[in-house]
């Protein structure tokens, strides 16, 4: 489990067990997500031309507003409307501290992780509503998940991706930074491996294009059946087309 970081900025608090984790299950030596169904990945290319018509889909006086909210937003809904009544009402989000980062260092565990939950139907409601409760309606869970850590009656790992539908910010990361044999990437993707059956979104820098700008790689872990009805929704609706498959 990672270090975890009390993030000042979220006010609410939780008090109960922590619903963003949930038990592993334990073959011999090593740990595996209990899934259900199989779990498929595919990568995502919004451009940067994209991205801006995302931000125009609804209003918002926030100039501050992150395009990891903005597309966390658009694939819960999906996903809501995908899996009708049994659509989410309550994602986790996963966030880095960056103010503890080191240039070019990815391998710091100093991450918030937070519950968001909503009595209203995600599939039904506007994206501008969602975009806002992933913004400002965080629920801390580091000091819950912390306790549980502490508590000597708990034995055992936990999974965190996918344990509920699971967002994680990589967009502030300097991918494109880091040099290898004197060299900086072209393009840069990662995946993470035995996520839970609710599925697993990041969201990382894309590349830059012509005039300088960088659009946003989107890597989607979910059952194989739900992956390929978000793939047709995202292209029919947002003009987004998957970018490649990757094993799993």
């Amino acid at each position: 489990m990672p270090n975890l970081t009390k993030h000042k900025s979220l006010s609410n608090s939780i008090t109960d067990y922590p619903i963003s984790v949930k038990k592993a299950t334990l073959v011999d030596k090593y740990w595996l997500a209990a899934n259900d169904s199989y779990v498929a990945t595919h990568t995502f290319h919004i451009t940067f031309k994209q991205l801006h018509h995302l931000a125009t889909t609804f209003k918002s006086t926030d100039t501050h507003t992150k395009y990891f909210e903005i597309i966390s937003a658009m694939i819960w809904k999906c996903i809501a409307q995908i899996r009708g009544d049994y659509g989410p009402r309550v994602v986790t989000i996963s966030t880095t501290n960056v103010s503890n980062g080191v240039e070019n260092e990815f391998s710091r565990n100093d991450f918030v992780l937070s519950r968001v939950e909503t009595n209203l139907s995600p599939g039904e409601s506007n994206l501008s509503e969602l975009v806002n409760l992933i913004a400002e309606k965080k629920m801390n869970e580091n000091h819950v998940l912390k306790k549980l850590m502490e508590e000597s009656d708990v034995k055992g790992d936990f999974v965190v991706y996918g344990a509920k539908l699971t967002f994680v910010d990589l967009e502030e990361g300097d991918f494109y930074g880091v040099k290898i044999n004197g060299k900086k990437p072209v393009m840069v993707n990662c995946d993470i491996r035995g996520v839970g059956d609710e599925g697993v979104v990041l969201v990382l820098p894309g590349p830059e294009d012509n005039d300088g700008n960088n659009g946003r790689m989107v890597t989607i872990s979910l059952p194989g059946k739900e992956l390929d009805q978000l793939k047709g929704k995202l292209e029919k609706e947002w003009g987004i087309q998957y970018y490649s498959r990757l094993g799993c």
